[in-house]
């Protein structure tokens, strides 16, 4: 139970205790520093009293390459743009998170109880951006909310869990449907609808598809999907002003895509804004608005409207370097090669996600609360890679050794080798 209050108080400070408006940002910044300390704090403990206990951190390589391009970055930030490494240490502090990944494996959290947790912070999204969709224009909590594309776009922290909850249900779905799943998969994409963000729809429709077309559950594919194309032709009426509004927008911009906004920024940000050739290996750092570092980067959000978070893995990579896109890139490339459960795929289709919108959208690498949805992910697939490797030594036995499988069971009991 302390180890679920545990984890439960991390991932509510990541995600800025929801920002609500009438919690002041100070109270949000000592949360999230509290929630960092309580993660160091785990490690900590752990090394002193429980050293040598658990089981493979698969990905504990890539998680210390992204942490290294933390420190790399610093240097940068002290040496190009003059801020102070104090200030770029607190700055980037929202990347601490990643210590999260080790923390879950010291914590030994099952499982079924972190895929509780996902589905459970998937609700509480949907529910806080339908109040806040209903409460506009008076603003209940501290995020961007724009009143455009025939709808009042939100953006909520914690995307990434109903993302993620979306394609754990779909995938959930593909075994036993039911009226709940059916209504939670409704509730999920008609929030997507309500965004107005045409490559967050397109992407959310082509990955049910494909998941629909890959799934080894699913027997008569056709029907599924023409059943899901019918079940599709009322949601487009109920969202007939949205969608219009996305298509003409569509037309006007493709006019002049050299123009973008986005197309301008991401170059912005891959040429100009580096300093010297150095600074394309080791990044730029993190930004303090205390600095004249952060002054100036907030100065190109207010004169030319280039947001790092808009351009994704670029924004990210201008500010963290060759180390941090590294570490990225080796944990979608593993994770998309590895053969997980049945049950588990939907991972795959998190990060997929992922590799479409990673650069016209906010780059989850690099945002606290995605970060901590990443770390959960990966600790999910490594517990998933220790069953399958016991179910393999437990057959590999009864081949051999009919004893030997009861003998290991006795001295490897279920809760000891963390399989739920």
């Amino acid at each position: 139970m302390v180890k679920r209050v545990i984890a439960l108080f991390i991932i509510i400070t990541s995600l800025e205790l929801f920002n609500f408006a009438f919690i002041g940002k100070e109270i949000t910044k000592v949360a999230e520093i509290a929630g960092i300390g309580v993660i160091l704090l785990v490690i900590v403990l752990q090394l002193i009293y429980h050293k040598g206990e658990g089981f493979r951190m698969t990905y504990k390589w890539e998680v210390g390459l992204i942490l290294l391009a933390l420190v790399t970055s610093m240097f940068m930030a002290y040496s190009a743009h003059n801020q102070n490494f104090q200030t770029t240490l607190i700055a980037q502090r929202f990347m601490y998170f990643y210590f999260f990944y080790y923390a879950l494996h010291m914590l030994r959290i099952p499982d079924k109880e972190l895929e509780k947790i996902i589905l459970y912070l998937a609700l509480i999204y949907v529910f806080f951006y339908i109040i806040q969709y209903f409460a506009y224009p008076t603003i209940i909590f501290r995020v961007r909310v724009i009143e455009e594309r025939g709808t009042i776009r939100i953006f909520q922290v914690g995307l990434s869990y109903m993302i993620l909850a979306y394609f754990y249900v779909l995938n959930r779905s593909f075994d036993k449907l039911s009226l709940r799943g059916i209504g939670m998969l409704f509730l999920f994409f008609s929030v997507i609808i309500l965004m107005g963000t045409r490559q967050l729809l397109f992407s959310m429709f082509l990955l049910t598809m494909l998941n629909i077309l890959m799934s080894r559950k699913v027997k008569s594919k056709l029907m599924v999907i023409l059943l899901a194309m019918f079940a599709a032709i009322p949601v487009v009426l109920m969202f007939q002003d949205i969608f219009t509004s996305i298509i003409s927008l569509s037309k006007e911009q493709s006019v002049g895509f050299e123009e973008n906004i986005r197309v301008l920024a991401g170059t912005f940000f891959l040429t100009e804004f580096f300093p010297n050739n150095l600074a394309y290996l080791t990044g730029n750092g993190a930004d303090s608005a205390n600095s004249g570092y952060g002054m100036t980067i907030q100065m190109y959000k207010d004169v030319f409207g280039f947001y790092q978070s808009d351009v994704g893995i670029i924004g990210d990579y201008s500010k963290f370097g060759i180390l941090f896109l590294a570490g990225v890139f080796s944990i979608l490339y593993r994770t998309l090669k590895t053969s997980f459960s049945d049950d588990l795929n939907y991972i795959k289709y998190f990060f997929l996600f992922v590799i479409l919108t990673g650069i016209t959208g906010a780059g989850p690498f690099g945002d606290a609360n995605s970060i901590v949805t990443i770390s959960i992910i990966l600790y999910l697939a490594d517990v998933d890679k220790h069953n399958r490797e016991l179910e393999e030594e437990e057959q590999a036995l009864a081949g051999s050794d009919p004893d030997a499988v009861a003998n290991t069971a006795e001295e490897n009991p279920v809760e000891n080798n963390y399989t739920y």
